[in-house]
């Protein structure tokens, strides 16, 4: 009886009080602003997917590279927003002095609260516009090498030989040093070094002729539907216990699984053939 007291005598007065608050502020024109305001929310997200939808066809049809969707996709974005911001002031017969007044107190706070996030931001425009590469291009962004997989306003999504796909903040793309293995838009033109140590029972046309030569050409002969080209190879240094030389490969762009999948191949018929080479020599 006591709850049912309390109730009656604090919770229910204040309760009346609420409703009508409630009741002065929803008032026909009001009501009529807030529906207004969710009919623009709800048709600047319809025209957002429908526009969004178009430019995906469009690129499908006339072949143009996922990087200029992405771009597309960005600016109709911005403008859908910008239109349905200006038209809620509108409807709350707020001016475009408010726009401006709010974007300046939203940049400053922001910046204040977040200068990671808006320099990925600002960094993700500069990426798209100027493209240092495009998606499926096979790249080495400081210590992370693989193939693109998106450009985002805020990250690059790369995935690396390890068959992972890594997330790089686009602030640290422009900081870092970028290295595109893409040949004339259509290969990824991969190369890396192989060393084999001195011997005074082997020369370097010994190497070449018994080592480099055939495992390349094995290696063509077995993988040759994954390889646009055959490989190419050439001598790199000259060191003090070693003598390198640089194995150059080609893979179709947009498959960089076969590259992970395949130079580790070819890496291990060089390695058997010097073995062989050796064993031969050592009797």
């Amino acid at each position: 009886m006591f709850l049912v007291y309390i109730m009656y005598r604090v919770y229910l007065p204040m309760l009346d009080v609420v409703m009508l608050d409630l009741s002065r502020y929803l008032t026909q024109g009001n009501l009529v602003k807030i529906a207004s305001t969710v009919v623009i929310i709800i048709v600047a997200l319809i025209v957002e997917r429908v526009l969004k939808n178009a430019i995906s066809r469009y690129v499908s049809r006339s072949g143009i590279s996922a990087h200029i969707e992405n771009v597309l996709d960005l600016v109709v974005r911005l403008v859908v927003a910008l239109i349905a911001i200006v038209s809620v002031l509108q409807v709350y017969g707020l001016g475009l002095d408010w726009l401006i007044g709010l974007s300046a107190v939203a940049g400053a706070a922001i910046g204040f609260a977040s200068t990671q996030t808006l320099g990925n931001f600002l960094a993700g425009f500069y990426i798209l516009a100027s493209q240092p590469f495009a998606i499926q291009d096979y790249v080495k962004i400081g210590d992370v090498e693989g193939e693109v997989l998106n450009i985002s306003i805020n990250y690059t999504e790369v995935y690396d030989p390890k068959y992972n796909r890594v997330e790089i903040p686009n602030k640290q793309v422009l900081d870092s040093t970028i290295t595109n293995y893409i040949l004339d838009d259509s290969l990824i033109d991969y190369s890396f070094q192989v060393d084999f140590p001195h011997r005074d029972d082997v020369d370097n046309d010994e190497i070449i002729e018994n080592v480099v030569k055939p495992s390349l050409s094995e290696f063509y002969e077995e993988y040759e539907e994954y390889l646009p080209r055959e490989p190419e190879y050439g001598m790199s240094g000259m060191g003090f216990r070693e003598r390198g030389y640089l194995i150059r490969v080609f893979f179709r762009k947009g498959y960089s699984k076969d590259l992970y999948d395949y130079q580790p191949v070819l890496l291990e018929k060089l390695v058997y053939k010097w073995d062989q080479l050796v064993k031969d020599k050592t009797g």
